[in-house]
């Protein structure tokens, strides 16, 4: 078999295989192993490179025809070094697991369908994140805001890829822009056992985020003593405040929403390149 690496068509001979569970599907990929032999210390630094980048981006591998056989992922590797007389040859042994097509058809949340233009999943040990981007009708966005807003885990499934429902919550951040009628939305999405875990990460936006949490908790206590302030004088009655505070609770999550907003989904999540000559 040949493997694109590093522009051209690289000799890789089989040695070994074996299957793998799929975790997206379920179903058996394969994992072989395979030899490469570098030539030159220059051919090998290049090598080297190409599988590293092989560990994320997928290589494609062509059979003794030309013809296109799959996609495959680095899993492991290493080489030796020989040399003969005065050319040194890398014997690389590189494990390559089998890369599956994943084909949504449909994305389910609750009771809400929707069908995604752009979709990619994606595990951490056994936690399940998925990031898609939907076009959906204003009786559609009004369905999707309450299921956001609620801030609970909700039965997903993936028709297509799996049909077992997946215990799942909402990302952080959900980018939406107008678009004609309707709205485009990014949807970030996450496994409950995601929670469950204890992640350094978390604490990436520290301490900004504890010291907003404070400031932002002194400013609720000056606006509750600004009302009661006002009520004592008697210059807001007692319904007036109450109704002040329902109004805020239910449209603070509205207000939160515009923060998410862009001019358009698909342009701020791939800006186009621009050069400028000053």
């Amino acid at each position: 078999m040949y493997l694109r690496l590093q522009g051209k068509e690289v000799l890789a001979i089989p040695e070994a295989e074996s299957t793998f569970r799929s975790r997206h599907t379920g179903s058996d990929l394969r994992r072989i192993r395979v030899s490469i032999t570098a030539r030159s210390t220059q051919e090998h630094k290049s090598l080297l490179l190409e599988l590293k980048r092989g560990e994320a981006d997928s290589i494609s591998s062509y059979d003794e025809n030309g013809e296109f056989s799959g996609w495959w992922l680095v899993h492991d590797s290493s080489f030796a070094y020989v040399r003969d007389g005065d050319f040194p040859h890398y014997h690389h042994r590189v494990y390559l697991d089998e890369v599956e097509e994943l084909e949504l058809e449909r994305l389910d949340i609750e009771d809400l369908s929707l069908h995604p233009y752009f979709y990619e999943e994606e595990f951490d040990c056994d936690d399940l994140s998925i990031k898609a981007r939907v076009l959906i009708s204003p009786s559609e966005d009004a369905r999707l805001r309450s299921l956001i807003r609620s801030g609970d885990f909700f039965s997903v499934v993936r028709h297509g890829i799996d049909e077992q429902p997946r215990e799942m919550r909402f990302g952080k951040t959900i980018l939406w822009s107008r678009h004609n009628d309707g709205f485009k939305y990014e949807i970030i999405m996450v496994d409950r056992s995601y929670d469950e875990r204890d992640r350094p990460l978390a604490r990436i936006f520290q301490p900004q985020t504890s010291r907003m949490q404070f400031m932002l908790a002194a400013n609720m206590e000056l606006l509750d003593g600004l009302i009661q302030a006002l009520l004592e004088k008697g210059t807001l009655s007692p319904e007036e405040a109450s109704s002040i505070r329902k109004r805020a609770e239910e449209s603070s999550w509205d207000r939160m929403r515009e923060f998410f907003e862009v001019k358009d989904v698909d342009e701020f999540l791939n800006p186009q390149l621009r050069i400028t000559w000053d």
